[in-house]
Formats: structure tokens, C-alpha cells, sequence
């Protein structure tokens, strides 16, 4: 049993503050209102840690949301860059060199060792 769980059963077992809380308590004394003050302090720091939890869950999810979103946008630019560096690959496997050819094959090398990395 957790500690906020005891304390809300300590709260619904308090006669006293039960009664209080039905209007049924007719004569109070000072422990009678030192138990009330209590149970009532008890269900604000209750009713406050849930306030409390709820806020940071949501600042959880806005953290995961932003993460998200600045993952994707730099994948997105991963993505175009190699994009990018297979079409100058390609451009430059194209270009007819006087060392007949030589060049154009280590181009065409390197584009396929690249496609098989990123699996296009």
C-alpha cells in the first residue's frame, strides 16, 4: 500500500472528520478540531499532488512532442543530404574521364557500398 493510499484510507476511516464532513459532529472539542485541521490538510496536499503529478505529465508530453518533432526534422535533413550525395555520385560516375574510365568505376563503387549502407 502506498503512502497516498494510507493516507486516503486513514482520511475515510477518521470518525470524527466523517462525521464532520456530514454535518453530524454536534459538540467538537479541541482534539475533535485538531482531527479535522488534519484530514483537512491531508486531502489539500493530496488533492495539490495530484495537480502536481498532472502538470508534470504534461510537461512530459510536450518534452516527447518537441523530441519528436526536432528527430524527425533532422532525419528529414539526414535523409535529403543522402539524397543529395547518391545524385552527385551518380552525377559524377556520368563524367567521361581520360584515365579511361577508371574514375567512373570507383564512383559507381562507392554509389553502390553507399546504397547498401543506407539500403536504398
Amino acid at each position: 500500500m502506498t503512502t497516498k493510499e494510507r493516507l486516503k484510507q486513514y482520511i475515510e476511516k477518521d470518525e470524527i472528520y466523517q462525521n464532520y464532513k456530514q454535518n453530524k459532529l454536534m459538540n467538537s472539542n479541541d482534539f475533535d478540531k485538531f482531527c479535522i485541521q488534519h484530514c483537512k490538510d491531508i486531502e489539500e496536499l493530496l488533492e495539490e499532488n495530484q495537480e502536481l503529478k498532472k502538470q508534470l505529465e504534461n510537461k512530459y508530453k510536450k518534452v516527447g512532442t518537441l523530441t519528436s518533432e526536432l528527430l524527425y526534422e533532422e532525419n528529414t535533413k539526414l535523409i535529403n543530404q543522402q539524397k543529395e550525395f547518391v545524385n552527385y555520385l551518380k552525377d559524377e560516375s556520368k563524367e567521361v574521364y581520360r584515365d579511361g574510365g577508371l574514375r567512373q568505376n570507383i564512383f559507381r563503387q562507392i554509389l553502390q557500398k553507399y546504397k547498401e549502407i543506407i539500403e536504398e
